[in-house]
């Protein structure tokens, strides 16, 4: 994305092995100079680019790649996990995120005559989409405002306006409109992924969640796949699983205790579904804690 010179100006501006909330509305950078994973991350809706290296994102039993080539769009809330498999101080991973600011977006449709591409109405939202030349641009001019933070109040939403005219007349431009628009799909699907976050310890019927969005069972199963590529009940699971891993590694809760708290059952299904999402048994994690 960005040239080795301007990335190195970047470097030398923000805070490194940590993640950085930067002045500039929205933005977030993560800077790490050594391999890491993620297990509990609801990432918002927002764009989000890899500065430099590679990550691996986990969605449900989906494992996606991206690097500097692609960037990723969250049209909603959705749960993941990932992992940093290469990073140095020679070559630290640089990964940035910037939320997306939906009254921006509106004004733009209501002010601008922009084309707005609907020919992949059908097709999934949450994907590697392709960071074109002028899209890398507009991210490249807004990182460097750093270098001049007393421009940042000015020029930063100009930059940031431009972002979001390119997404929206590019490929991915339609779900940004429907992100943006008053009773779209997006927005009932934004419902049920908030009533999930709030209950997902709770036995949920999926007609509940469709009557919450007003939408038919089968309509409603189709849109949440659509935007966050996961069926409502892998949802609920993944938000279970990465709870429950936080409270055994951070809390020190024993495995039977995170799964009841989560809201599972039977501690052996959650053990089978807890190796499965995170590749190791819940009993490991808990001891090599221990050692």
């Amino acid at each position: 994305m960005l040239s080795n010179k301007n990335l190195e100006r970047l470097l030398k501006l923000i805070p490194h092995n940590q993640t950085y909330r930067s002045p500039i509305k929205g933005l977030v950078i993560h800077h790490c100079d050594r391999p890491f994973s993620y297990e509990n991350v609801i990432q918002e809706p927002s764009i989000c680019i890899v500065v430099r290296g590679e990550r691996e994102i986990r969605l449900g039993e989906q494992h996606l790649l991206f690097d500097s080539r692609h960037f990723m769009f969250c049209p909603v809330d959705i749960p993941m996990c990932g992992k940093i498999t290469r990073a140095t101080p020679a070559e630290p991973f640089v990964v940035l995120s910037m939320k997306i600011d939906l009254q921006a977006v509106g004004k733009i449709l209501l002010e601008q005559a922009v084309s707005v591409r609907d020919d992949e109405a059908d097709a999934t939202a949450f994907a590697q989409w392709h960071l074109s030349a002028h899209l890398a641009d507009a991210f490249e001019r807004l990182l460097l405002l750093h270098e001049n933070p007393n421009d940042i109040a000015f020029l930063a939403p100009l930059f940031q306006q431009e972002i979001y005219y390119r997404l929206l007349t590019g490929e991915q431009g339609g779900k940004l409109k429907q992100m943006a628009s008053f009773g779209s799909n997006t927005q009932k699907i934004t419902k049920a992924t908030d009533y999930l976050q709030a209950h997902f310890r709770d036995a949920i019927r999926v007609e509940t969640l469709a009557g919450l969005c007003g939408m038919s069972l089968s309509g409603f199963h189709h849109h949440f796949k659509q935007l966050t590529t996961l069926s409502p009940l892998q949802y609920q699971k993944s938000l279970r699983l990465m709870e429950a891993k936080r409270l055994i590694c951070q809390e020190h809760l024993s495995v039977s205790g995170a799964a009841y708290q989560v809201g599972y059952e039977s501690p052996s299904q959650f053990s089978r579904e807890y190796k499965r999402y995170f590749g190791t048994a819940p009993a490991a994690d808990k001891s090599s804690l221990a050692v």
